[in-house]
């Protein structure tokens, strides 16, 4: 009897469809997002940071070696502090380093003035703030609703086999993200659907358990179909598509999990597909809870996709927090 457990992990923080734009010539941008081979497209309401007024932030900053302001999104608002000392330790760097703070309502950028030119200390876009936060950065203080700003109505879900994330959503026209551009409504009033369409990069992590039942189970003795990751990323998609009924998919893979090049006819039994990030996803009939590092924690949940090739079905298990 074999079993697989596949986790997607986000191999870069969610980037809005404009800031992909702003990124894409960026060579640490590139190779973080080219360890992907499958995306999601969503959209939430586009999301501010508000600040004090700047006298303010000035005083925070000098006097209290803090930065504080208010995360904002749709009808969401939610405090948020970033401690500079703390950062200085995380980062291992002198807490005597000068430093020089670039803020916007989109951006939050820290140089460091020790060099010969500055160098970035750290940077927060909206979205990377929440996935900072949900890694458990320890500078950013308060926003522990965090979560409420890590949810997005999901509009595709898709894959590349032969090129990587990279190439196929943001180097090449791709017609997907075009269609939902082109189609889509503003959820903000006074936004643009560029800045409230998110794209997400995950990459697929495996584990195999088996369990020798029967005489017959020893013959996959040595057998490690793990390594075929195109086929692993083809039957992910299938499975999310197939349960999770997202808008612009237009082939929802009825036949799941029987497919010719996803794992159906491999020598694996059952296995799942987890979200291993602090996410939840929406469509219009389907809500999908995540959390990060919880498999064998049971006092927090995440719903997982379950499927039994034997039994030829895929079931979508919603967890419950414990009472």
């Amino acid at each position: 009897m074999r079993s697989q457990l596949h986790q997607l992990e986000l191999v870069y923080p969610p980037i809005s469809n404009q800031e992909a734009e702003w990124v894409k010539d960026i060579p640490e941008v590139q190779d973080q997002i080219s360890r992907s081979n499958l995306y999601f497209i969503g959209q939430k309401p586009e999301t501010f940071f508000e600040f004090p007024p700047e006298e303010e932030v000035e005083r925070d900053i000098n006097d209290d070696s803090q930065l504080r302001f208010e995360v904002v999104c749709g009808d969401k608002k939610s405090s948020c502090i970033l401690d500079i000392d703390a950062m200085h330790e995380f980062y291992k760097v002198p807490t005597d380093v000068e430093l020089e703070f670039e803020i916007n309502s989109k951006l939050i950028r820290i140089w460091r003035l020790d060099g010969q030119e500055p160098d970035i200390f750290d940077w927060f876009s909206t979205e990377k703030l929440i996935f900072d936060k949900s890694r458990n950065k320890p500078f950013i203080l308060e926003f522990d609703d965090f979560s409420d700003f890590f949810t997005y109505h999901l509009h595709y879900v898709g894959i590349s086999k032969s090129k990587t994330s990279f190439e196929r959503l943001i180097v090449q026209p791709h017609d997907k993200r075009l269609r939902i551009l082109c189609n889509e409504h503003p959820l903000n009033h006074g936004s643009r659907v560029s800045d409230e369409i998110i794209l997400f990069f995950f990459r697929i992590k495996s584990q195999e358990f088996k369990q020798y039942l029967v005489e017959e189970d020893f013959d996959q003795l040595g057998k490690n179909e793990l390594e075929d990751r195109i086929r692993i990323i083809a039957d992910a998609e299938k499975a999310f598509v197939s349960v999770i009924d997202t808008k612009y998919n237009e082939v929802k893979f009825k036949d799941y999990p029987m497919s010719m090049d996803g794992l159906s006819n491999s020598t694996v039994n059952r296995l799942s597909y987890l979200i291993d990030e602090n996410i939840t996803f929406l469509t219009d009939t389907i809500s999908f809870h995540s959390k990060r590092e919880t498999i064998f924690n049971r006092e927090i949940f995440a719903d997982f996709l379950a499927i039994d090739f034997d039994e030829k079905k895929v079931e979508l298990f919603k967890a419950e927090l414990d009472e």
